[in-house]
This record gives structure tokens, sequence and C-alpha cells, in this order.
């Protein structure tokens, strides 16, 4: 899947939920932190992830997969 897609899915569910589905994102899970925002963390580190695994150089590899290069 494409990053695109992935997190335009993300997107659009999020959205969905924001506006059908406000008590089920109100809900508090610990202290001041509710559904809705965890659901938010959970988009960034999704979003994050994604960029990282298609990140891609003229070489092919991703940064993560590069070599230690010594100066």
């Amino acid at each position: 899947m494409s990053f695109a897609l992935v997190n335009g899915l993300a997107l659009a569910v999020h959205l969905v939920l924001a506006c059908s589905a406000e008590d089920f994102l109100s809900n508090r899970v610990w202290g001041e932190m509710n559904v809705g925002v965890l659901a938010l963390l959970l988009q960034v580190f999704l979003l994050l992830w994604t960029a990282a695994r298609y990140d891609r150089r003229k070489d092919g590899r991703a940064p993560h997969e590069q070599d230690v290069e010594q100066y």
C-alpha cells in the first residue's frame, strides 16, 4: 500500500469517528487522556512510521537501513 493511501485512510477513519462518535471519543482513559487523544497519537505514530518506511534514496535503501559512515 502506498504512503498516501495508508495515511489517507487513517485520516478518513479519524474524521468519521470525530463527526459521528463524539461520545466514544470523549471517554476518559486515564486522567485527562481520552480515546480521541489516543487515536490522534496513534495516527501521528502511523504517519511517522510510514514516512520512515517509504523514504527512499537514490540507492534504494531507507535511511534506517544505511550503514554508519566513517569519517
